[in-house]
């Protein structure tokens, strides 16, 4: 039987799922919930749902339609209240990232769904790429030995203004830092120790504080990554490499590429697999279903949400951060 799902946002972010759910049948929109009109036509024309289930408020919706689960894809700052409104009403939930703005609600948020016996999930895809997951199980297997160091940078121009960080002190960390750091960690398939960051803001930058960042993560077994990102740059770039004990591995244009000292750059196979937001819809209803808890879960994503906290004091501190300052591990 098909997951009944209550859309909450269905403008931006939010077309994804409406899109998809049109397409499957183990999951089926029960209701839009959204505060712009157009926002809801277009809704309603891609899916086929009735204007009889569309509503203001996700209270509305819950109350005149069955559902077995909310995503929520609002505003971050909203995502604690939207949450536990939908989780204390028995409803699993999936929201889009990040998944709250302090570490402290996302631990309560987790608390509640336990409390509920319901799942809550955290749609960070940027991660599910071939290339990126094929990266992080060569060296999870140490297929070419274990991970020593890696480079992670992160440099374009946020294109259309301010985004929701706009009047946040750490504005790239909580606004793209937090899929940067959720992909480092997921590559190097480790928990990170300790952190150190420096947030800054360049004079044009039109947000209020911390529009790049600069620091370094260590994780458990060793491996070290230096991080440098920022949305305002005067010229974009980037690049993800590790170096293990056998050469260096590196993301080249979607492609992984293996370099030895004194060898060609060799271009390995990627491993197979469904697009990103697929792979996260499968394990979601795979876990609401009783199978097993994706690397996901809300419960999961609280050492992505201590990383970006833990910068944050760091840059604030000058000092270097351990994890186990923010949470059990």
């Amino acid at each position: 039987m098909a997951v009944q799902c209550i859309h909450l946002g269905v403008g931006g972010r939010g077309k994804w799922p409406v899109a998809m759910f049109a397409e499957r049948d183990d999951v089926e929109s029960a209701a839009f919930v959204d505060v712009h009109e157009g926002n809801m036509n277009a809704a309603m024309e891609v899916s086929g749902l009735p204007e009889s289930r569309c509503f203001r408020t996700l209270e509305q919706a819950m109350n005149n339609v069955e559902s077995d689960c909310v995503i929520v894809i609002t505003p971050p700052d909203s995502h604690v209240e939207m949450i536990l409104e939908a989780v204390r009403a028995g409803k699993h939930v999936l929201v889009e990232k990040p998944f709250t703005k302090t570490l402290a609600s996302a631990k309560y948020v987790v608390e509640e769904a336990d409390r509920m016996g319901v799942k809550v999930g955290v749609s960070q895809n940027a991660k599910y790429n071939a290339a990126t997951m094929t990266l992080s199980r060569h060296l999870r297997e140490e297929t070419y030995g274990k991970a020593r160091f890696g480079l992670f940078t992160k440099i374009g121009w946020r294109s259309k203004g301010v985004h929701h960080s706009g009047h946040d002190d750490h504005s790239y960390l909580w606004e793209r830092g937090i899929h940067d750091l959720d992909t480092m960690r997921y590559i190097l398939g480790a928990l990170p120790v300790r952190m150190w960051a420096h947030s800054f803001n360049p004079p044009w930058s039109p947000y209020k504080g911390g529009a790049g960042v600069s620091g370094w993560v260590e994780f458990d077994g060793g491996a070290t990554a230096t991080y440098f990102a920022t949305f305002e740059p005067h010229k974009s770039g980037g690049e993800t490499r590790v170096d293990v004990d056998e050469g260096t591995l590196s993301l080249e244009g979607g492609n992984l590429v293996l370099t030895r000292r004194k060898a060609d750059p060799e271009i390995l196979p990627l491993d197979a697999g469904p697009a990103s937001t697929d792979l996260i819809v499968n394990q979601f209803v795979a876990w609401i279903n009783g199978g097993e808890e994706p690397e996901f879960s809300g419960r999961n994503n609280l050492v992505t949400v201590a990383m970006v906290e833990g910068m944050g004091i760091s840059s604030e501190s000058g000092r270097i951060v351990s994890l186990k300052e923010f949470v059990n591990v």
